[in-house]
């Protein structure tokens, strides 16, 4: 008799946890958005060596280049969705829903202009990489989310070292995928 109790309760339990481990989501806070240390919880990183990197175009295909440039010398591994041929728009979810399945480490989204008809389309798309517990980064935005909670940081390129605060562009990016303290927003430079 105490041994069926004893495995009920041990069921009942175990389905108890299931909710909390099915959120990729931390409260109040984008995934991989650690700006301070007492959030942080030491833990195993992704090596660089592992990662594969989702860049997802807004149009700017010089900008793509160069990021997609930056992260071959940096010997990270990177996937493009570029616009589909002969169209002017993107469908931004089903790009982060097709680069999921892959699996992505993280998004990275160049000159992002939440402004405009594709606004609604961006903040679905950002929120489906959220719900996957992807993190966000985004690179010489324009106008972003006011939902801070959808993006990880906000990188913007620089030509040269701008003193304190300037990191290499593929620090700044491991940062945010192994969930490492760092700024919301940063100056970087490409390798």
């Amino acid at each position: 008799m105490r041994r069926g109790l004893s495995i009920v309760l041990s069921v009942c339990l175990a389905l108890s946890a299931i909710p909390a481990l099915a959120s990729c989501t931390p409260k109040n806070a984008a995934v991989g958005d650690t700006t301070s240390a007492s959030r942080h919880i030491n833990h195993d990183s992704v090596d660089k060596s592992d990662l594969l990197i989702g860049v997802v175009t807004t149009g700017d295909e010089d900008l793509d280049r160069t990021v997609l440039d930056a992260f071959s010398k940096a010997d990270i591994k990177a996937v493009y969705a570029p616009m589909p041929d002969g169209t002017t728009t993107l469908d931004p979810v089903q790009s982060f829903k097709d680069m999921a399945r892959r699996p992505v480490n993280a998004f990275v989204v160049n000159s992002l202009n939440m402004q405009g008809r594709q606004a609604r389309g961006w903040n679905e798309a950002l929120q489906t990489a959220r719900d996957a517990g992807i993190p966000v980064i985004l690179v010489n935005a324009g106008k972003v989310s006011s939902d801070a909670n959808l993006y990880a940081e906000s990188l913007r390129i620089v030509p040269t070292v701008e003193g304190k605060g300037t990191v290499p562009f593929d620090q700044a990016v491991q940062a945010a995928i192994n969930d490492n303290p760092h700024s919301k927003t940063m100056s970087v430079t490409l390798p």
